[in-house]
């Protein structure tokens, strides 16, 4: 294809046309397979004292993978952050959290992560925690430099930190856990869009996955996992699960004895188990080709007969096997300066050659529902701003391709040959408000 083709917001012919594009969810028959095998053995779910098959699979699997010793499924990821935050208050004990109100947040992340918190902390404390969101830094994951002068002045009224995984980055989760060990304070990792991805380095106390079906890395509908390497926590989580009956004999976590735990419904059923863990399969295979298509688009991105001067920029890897829930390029100022384009004009572009691009996830300091919550801080937010204002967000099923980054190349090479009629696009042509 002719670098100089009209872009199909132009009035050529898209890049990648229907047929072309990625399926999602990726399928085949082990799915239908085995959700027949479950529905027909009338085996749906598991107890303490009924052990359940295909939970146990997907929580020893995911724990394995992921470098945690036990994992309890939860019906979704947003259950899990506050489960595992609530197993370490338990742990810790009512004392300890006395006089403590505050959990700080990722300010960049999907907002239903404060729900989780909110929803988690609060019957266990008997009140509602306060959010303080923490500002970003250029790879999208919380800035660990704030989290540390956040704790050094208040860290007897935090009860925990969340960081999160964002996009393809982990960020510093073994410095954020670092610091919440020292100032004794819980550390939860959300790591929704962490799925089939390692992180080698140190760990929160426990982390969350989730399995939601739209985009992250191993969809089940609605699904997820609490994570622990420490078999009391895990052993409450479980507790926390099951109407208070923790890990019985014959559940990969440790057996011990407890005193009752007040608690509800939150078990995993088999069903969501099983797709679950028949996606982390396939995404273990999806991660190798994720890896490569993301050094090819770096790669793209700094080809000087592409751009002679970087016109966007994607964080370097930090981690063997990183997070691919997406694809994340920032803008640099270049895009203005040598293209005349702005960020949304680029978005559109992509949009019309078929590739869907957004902005990513709405900061918490501008979610019009959330943004209360940093009423009254002394802290700034200038970087998930920028971040926000200046990211182009791909889908995960695009990486996942092995035509991808040379669909990019094309898709590029025309914004560059067309930049003047592109300039100003999205003032005439908007992108729908979902891929």
């Amino acid at each position: 294809m002719s670098a100089a083709s009209l872009p199909a917001v132009l009035g050529g012919t898209p890049v990648v046309t229907a047929p072309d594009a990625p399926d999602w969810p990726p399928v085949g028959p082990i799915e239908s397979a085995v959700l027949a095998e479950i529905t027909e053995q009338e085996r749906w779910f598991g107890f303490s004292h009924k052990p359940a098959k295909w939970r146990a699979i997907l929580e020893q699997v995911v724990a394995d993978t992921t470098g945690y010793r036990y994992g309890v499924g939860q019906p979704n990821g947003t259950l899990a952050i506050g489960s595992g935050l609530r197993a370490q208050v338990l742990a810790r004990g009512a004392a300890w959290a006395e006089g403590r109100d505050e959990v700080l947040v990722a300010d960049l992340t999907h907002a239903s992560a404060h729900h989780g918190v909110l929803v988690g902390l609060a019957p266990q404390l008997g009140r509602v925690p306060r959010l303080v969101p923490i500002d970003a830094k250029l790879d999208a994951t919380m800035d660990e430099a704030v989290v540390a002068d956040y704790l050094s002045r208040h860290a007897d009224r935090v009860l925990g930190v969340v960081p999160a995984t964002m996009y393809g980055n982990f960020g510093a989760i073994e410095r954020i856990a670092e610091l919440a060990a020292r100032h004794d304070v819980a550390s939860h990792h959300d790591n929704a869009l962490g799925g089939a991805a390692r992180y080698d380095g140190g760990k929160a106390v426990t982390a969350s996955i989730s399995g939601q079906g739209e985009g992250k890395a191993t969809p089940a509908g609605e699904a997820g996992l609490t994570l622990s390497s420490d078999p009391d926590v895990a052993w409450w989580i479980r507790a926390d699960t099951d109407t208070g009956h923790g890990a019985g004999r014959l559940d990969p976590i440790p057996y011990a004895e407890h005193p009752p735990l007040a608690a509800g419904n939150q078990r995993l059923g088999e069903h969501p188990a099983a797709l679950m863990l028949v996606q982390w399969l396939r995404a273990l295979h999806a991660r190798l080709q994720m890896r490569e298509s993301r050094r090819l688009v770096q790669e793209l991105l700094a080809d000087p007969a592409l751009f002679p001067a970087p016109v966007l920029w994607n964080p370097p890897v930090d981690a063997e096997y990183p997070p691919f829930f997406a694809l994340y390029m920032s803008c640099t100022d270049a895009l203005e300066a040598e293209l005349g384009l702005s960020p949304e004009d680029l978005r559109v572009a992509l949009w019309a050659e078929g590739v869907y691009a957004e902005p990513g996830f709405t900061p918490t300091h501008q979610d019009p529902a959330w943004q209360h919550v940093t009423e009254g801080l002394d802290l700034s937010y200038a970087g998930s701003a920028r971040v926000f204002d200046r990211a182009v967000f791909i889908h995960a099923q695009w990486l996942r391709d092995a035509r991808f980054p040379g669909w990019l190349r094309d898709i590029l090479a025309r914004v560059v040959a067309h930049k003047d009629a592109l300039r100003g696009i999205s003032a005439t042509v908007s992108r729908p408000p979902h891929g």
